[in-house]
C-alpha cells in the first residue's frame, strides 16, 4: 500500500508536461534550451482558415460603418468579419465586425480595432471569422503558445484571434504574423496575457486572399501551482 501511495503522489506531481525549445545561432555561437512546464489540464487546437477575400468598391460611412463588394462566388454568409488594410504604410485591422450580405455587397457595422479608412481605399481584405470552441482557464495557465502557419515559409501575411468568455466578453486578443510562434511561459515568469474569466470561445482570421492558413493553439494549465 505504501508503494502504491508513493506512485500516486509521484504521478500527480509529474502530471502533464509541455515542452518548448529555443535555438539561436549567430557567428558560430549557438544558444539552445529546452524548457518543461507541468500542469494538469491540456488544450490543443489546430484549425484551418480558408483564404480571405479581396474586396472592391470600398465605401466608408463612419469610423465603424462601411460597405464593399465581394468577389463573385465568395461563398460567405452573414456573420462577423475581420477587415485588413494598409494605411500610410502601416498594417491596420478592424475585427469582430457584424456583416450582412446582399448578393455580393457586404455591409459592415461595428466591431473593434482601427477606424475604417476613407471611401475609395484599395487593397481591402475581409475574412469571415472562424469560431473555435475552447475550454481554457487563463488564470491557471503555465504555458500557452500559438502560431499562424502558411505553406510558404516566407509569407508576410497577418492574422488575428479574439478570446472570449461564456458571456461573449473579450478576455484578450492577439495579432498574429505568418509562421511566427508566440509563447507565453507564465510558469517561467512571463506576464499572463489570458487572465480573467475562463475562455470558452475564440474567433480567428487572416488576410491572405490567395492561400489558406492553419492556426495552432496549445496551452497547459496548472490548477495547483
Amino acid at each position: 500500500m505504501w508503494t502504491l501511495l508513493l506512485f500516486a503522489l509521484a504521478f500527480a506531481a509529474v502530471g502533464l508536461v509541455i515542452q518548448y525549445s529555443v535555438t539561436v545561432s549567430l557567428g558560430g555561437v549557438t544558444i539552445q534550451k529546452s524548457i518543461n512546464r507541468t500542469g494538469d489540464h491540456a488544450n490543443s487546437y489546430e484549425v484551418a482558415l480558408s483564404a480571405a477575400k479581396d474586396v472592391t468598391g470600398w465605401t466608408d460611412t463612419d469610423f465603424n460603418t462601411a460597405s464593399c463588394t465581394l468577389p463573385g462566388g465568395h461563398g460567405y454568409t452573414n456573420g462577423n468579419f475581420d477587415v485588413y488594410w494598409v494605411e500610410t504604410g502601416v498594417a491596420k485591422r478592424r475585427y469582430g465586425v457584424p456583416g450582412t450580405i446582399s448578393t455580393n455587397t457586404l455591409s459592415l457595422d461595428g466591431g473593434s480595432g482601427d477606424n475604417f479608412p476613407t471611401t475609395g481605399t484599395t487593397g481591402m481584405v475581409v475574412c469571415k471569422q472562424v469560431q473555435i470552441t475552447l475550454a481554457c482557464d487563463g488564470d491557471a495557465i503555465a504555458l500557452a503558445a500559438m502560431i499562424l502557419e502558411y505553406v510558404d515559409p516566407n509569407s508576410t501575411k497577418l492574422g488575428h484571434i479574439d478570446f472570449k468568455d461564456a458571456g461573449a466578453a473579450q478576455v484578450t486578443h492577439k495579432d498574429l504574423s505568418a509562421n511566427q510562434p508566440q509563447v507565453y511561459d507564465v510558469g517561467g515568469g512571463a506576464s499572463n496575457a489570458f487572465t480573467g474569466n475562463p475562455i470558452t470561445v475564440a474567433y480567428a482570421s487572416h488576410n491572405d486572399s490567395a492561400n489558406a492558413a492553419t492556426l495552432k493553439f496549445v496551452s497547459l494549465e496548472d490548477s495547483t501551482p
